[in-house]
């Protein structure tokens, strides 16, 4: 199962696996200091690992939370931070026209600018 490593302001996206009798972290990819994966982002990741599990609730829930230190976020944030990962799961899902699929990638993308601006001010 895939999950998240800080180091400073980047999250990397890891995995441990059992090799060998041993469990083995690998690196799997630099995610930057995002805030949520794009769909185009788990799109590539997707077709590079086809056998890797990714619970992309979970990556988004820890890069939503940010890097350790990183001040706890408020009740509603989490509430944005779970619409916009329902968003770029629909995005992905490949129901509707390419234009809608768009659109809520957009709208995921407009909540998450609209959260990390909420939370930097201090603002409700």
């Amino acid at each position: 199962m895939a999950w998240i490593r800080w180091r400073g302001s980047n999250a990397h996206l890891m995995v441990t696996e059992w090799i060998e009798g041993k469990h083995r972290q690998r690196y799997i990819e630099s995610l930057g200091g995002v805030y949520s994966v794009s769909a185009s982002m788990r799109a590539v990741l997707a077709a590079r690992y086809p056998d890797l599990r990714i619970d992309w609730a979970a990556i988004d829930h820890a890069l939503a939370q940010g890097p350790p230190g990183t001040r706890p976020l408020a009740p509603e944030a989490w509430d944005f931070a779970a619409v916009e990962h329902h968003l770029r799961d629909w995005a992905l899902g490949g129901e509707g026209l390419p234009s809608e699929r768009g659109a809520l990638e957009e709208a995921a993308n407009i909540l998450q600018i609209w959260r990390v601006r909420r939370e930097r001010s201090g603002g409700p």
